[in-house]
C-alpha cells in the first residue's frame, strides 16, 4: 500500500513498485531532495510509520547513506556502508534500523545537472529474502529509474519561466509521464474539458502545437 506525502503521479508509483519488486524489498521510500539536502515529498510503500516519523525527527542526521554523504555514488548498500566505518560512527543508526525490524537496505541517488534531486530507499525486513547480487541489480536498474523518476521532471522554475500556473504545471508533469487526457483528469480530479482547456493554455504559453513538443521542451537542460 502506498502512502502519499506530496507525490501522486502514476509514473512515480509504477517506478517505486518496479524497484521494490526487482529487489524483493519489504518497503520502499521515494523522496525529493532540495538544495539544502532536505528530504521532502515522500511516496512510501510498506515503511513503518514509527520509522518514518523518527527518521524525520532526528535520526536522518545519523544516516550514513543520507544524500549529503552520497558523493558520486548512484547506489549504496547499508550493510556494506556500515561495515566500512568505525562501530561508534554507525552504532546509533544501526540500533535504530534494528529496532524497526530492518535488516538491510539499498539507497538510490538520482541526479539532474550533477545535483542529487531525489532518492529512493528499498529496505528488507527480517522475513525478507534478499536476492543474491542485490547491489548489482540496483546498479543495473538505476538508469531506468532515474529516467522515469527524474529526467522527465519539470522543475518549479519551469512554471515561472514559461508563465504556467501551478495547476498547468501539474498537467505538464503528468503529460511528460505519458498520461492520457483521461488519466490526467483522474489524477487531478478534474473533468476532461478542463484538461483540454489547460492543455490549450499550455500550448499557447509554450508556443507549441503538440504534446511531444511540450515533453521535448521540458526535457531541455536549462
Amino acid at each position: 500500500m502506498l502512502m502519499l506525502m506530496g507525490r501522486s503521479d502514476p509514473a512515480t508509483s509504477e517506478a517505486v513498485h518496479f524497484a521494490q519488486s526487482m529487489l524483493d524489498g519489504s518497503a520502499t521510500a521515494f523522496y525529493e531532495v532540495d538544495g539544502n539536502y532536505k528530504l521532502q515529498r515522500f511516496l512510501l510503500s510498506g515503511i513503518p510509520e514509527p520509522f518514518h516519523r523518527q527518521y524525520l525527527e532526528g535520526m536522518s542526521a545519523f544516516d550514513p547513506q543520507h544524500p549529503r554523504h552520497a558523493g558520486g555514488l548512484v547506489v549504496a548498500r547499508l550493510s556494506r556502508t556500515i561495515a566500512g566505518r568505525q562501530l561508534g560512527e554507525t552504532a546509533l543508526y544501526r540500533s535504530f534500523v534494528d529496532q524497526c525490524g530492518i535488516v538491510d537496505m539499498v539507497d538510490f541517488f538520482f541526479r539532474r545537472d550533477d545535483r542529487i534531486v531525489a532518492g529512493m530507499s528499498v529496505a528488507w525486513d527480517r522475513d525478507a529474502s534478499i536476492p543474491e547480487g542485490a547491489t548489482t541489480i540496483a546498479q543495473k536498474i538505476h538508469q531506468y529509474l532515474q529516467f522515469n523518476l527524474v529526467s522527465r521532471w519539470s522543475t518549479p522554475d519551469d512554471g515561472q519561466r514559461y508563465g504556467l500556473t501551478s495547476r498547468e504545471m501539474d498537467v505538464v508533469r503528468l503529460l511528460c509521464c505519458g498520461r492520457t487526457n483521461r488519466e490526467i483528469g483522474e489524477c487531478l480530479k478534474i473533468g476532461h474539458a478542463t484538461v483540454k482547456t489547460h492543455l490549450m493554455h499550455i500550448f499557447e504559453k509554450l508556443g507549441v502545437e503538440t504534446r511531444s513538443a511540450v515533453v521535448a521542451m521540458m526535457a531541455r537542460p536549462h
